[in-house]
């Protein structure tokens, strides 16, 4: 995706006019890296470029602002701690020896925190950043990365980097970091421990190389493309160095997160899903509690029915044993009363009905009076009780209106006639 790189020159104040007065350079990078336009604007010259309605400006990852490192105070510390957690919690503690103001006034960003190594920082006053951001914002602009602009600049062991900006330039070196006039250029450069100077988009006048120190050794970096083009086209150029930097937005001014265009296009796949899943999960409650209400309809016609055959009984804990148990059976023998029922009821069909019943305990044998459609039907209950292992006599059959009036006798194999 097009990246949209803005390099804030100055402070952002609010206009009686409306909007915000400030200075900005800005450049928009292709997919290809190339410059696909460029230039120097106020906030109005900002309002005309940007449109808020393009896709790929909602993302933050693709709008990297620059501020001004003469705001921001960058240093490099030594912090106590065993856990990174420690380290965190003591790091506004030491740094707060390095500025003049109340450390509550500022807002601290830090670099990667690893046990016994030193921390990057940079300091801004809060009001400064939120007038910045605030700009941004009116603008529909929504960065990932908000960096000093010396955060770019290449670093090295015992080396001093220097970026030319016109009358200015970008100072680093890995502990310190600093905008320089150029007229004190040399003196800076001087009051810096430095076995190299890297000089990038400019060099040093006759003058200034006089006064450096014969021993440091002095090379220029190569640059090309849109690194070559200006002090914002290095800065856009070094992405390798933003995902290192100190990005100012931490914190309460973390940036907003961007859900991926995965996720996009399968979220309304995913909220069908999942109103599914709360249907079904509605339909299976509503079954468990039919099926519970169902169950305690039974349990309760059980006790009403052994209540009416033993009238006598004042507690009833498990209605089928205590009736095994009333009928003189042994649970799980598999004969008796209650089985020959479960064979019957498992073959009756439900255009037959049952008219009465009649169970005779010592030959373990059921009567059943029973109004069946036809002989036909009849043949088919015989013929389903026989495959269940049960003995069946139809004792007698006769046809009354539309159906067949059947006597049957059923009983467990093996039981006695």
């Amino acid at each position: 995706m097009p990246k949209l790189f803005i390099r804030l020159r100055s402070p952002a104040t609010a206009s009686e006019e409306g909007g915000y007065d400030v200075l900005s350079a800005w450049m928009i990078i292709d997919d290809a890296d190339a410059v696909r336009a460029h230039g120097e604007t106020d906030f109005r010259g900002l309002s005309d470029l940007i449109d808020p309605n393009a896709a790929w400006l909602k993302d933050p990852a693709n709008v990297i602002v620059t501020v001004p490192s003469e705001y921001v105070l960058g240093i490099t510390c030594d912090v106590p701690g065993r856990t990174a957690g420690q380290i965190r919690r003591a790091l506004p503690f030491v740094v707060e020896e390095f500025v003049t103001t109340d450390i509550e006034r500022m807002h601290l960003a830090h670099g990667e925190i690893r046990r016994g190594a030193p921390v990057r920082c940079s300091l801004v006053e809060r009001t400064l950043l939120e007038d910045w951001l605030a700009c941004l914002a009116e603008l529909h602009v929504h960065p990932g990365f908000l960096l000093p602009e010396t955060e770019l600049l290449p670093v090295a062991a015992g080396q001093v980097s220097v970026l030319f900006d016109g009358d200015l330039a970008l100072v680093r070196t890995p502990d310190q970091s600093a905008t320089v006039d150029r007229d004190n250029l040399a003196i800076a450069l001087n009051a810096l421990p430095a076995e190299r100077l890297l000089l990038i988009n400019g060099d040093l006048a006759p003058l200034e190389r006089a006064r450096l120190d014969p021993g440091v050794a002095i090379t220029h970096m190569e640059t090309s493309g849109l690194a070559a083009d200006s002090t914002l086209g290095f800065l856009a150029a070094q992405a390798e160095a933003r995902r290192s930097a100190v990005n100012l937005l931490q914190g309460a001014y973390r940036p907003r997160q961007q859900a991926s265009p995965y996720w996009l296009q399968w979220r309304a796949a995913a909220a069908l899903a999942a109103v599914w899943v709360v249907v079904a999960l509605a339909s299976n409650v509503i079954e468990a509690l039919h099926a519970s209400r169902q169950a305690d309809r039974l349990e309760a016609e059980s006790v009403a029915l052994y209540r009416d055959i033993y009238p006598g009984t004042t507690r009833i804990t498990n209605v089928r044993r205590q009736m095994q148990a009333a009928m003189g059976e042994r649970a799980g023998t598999g004969a008796g009363l209650i089985d020959n029922l479960g064979h019957l009821a498992a073959a009756v069909t439900a255009d037959s009905s049952i008219q009465s019943l009649n169970y005779a305990l010592d030959r373990g044998e059921l009567a059943v009076d029973l109004f069946i459609p036809g002989y036909e039907e009849l043949d088919q209950l015989k013929e389903r009780l026989v495959t269940r292992g049960v003995q069946v006599d139809i004792a007698s059959a006769e046809q009354q209106g539309r159906g067949v009036r059947a006597r049957v006798r059923v009983r467990e194999a093996g039981q006695g006639a």
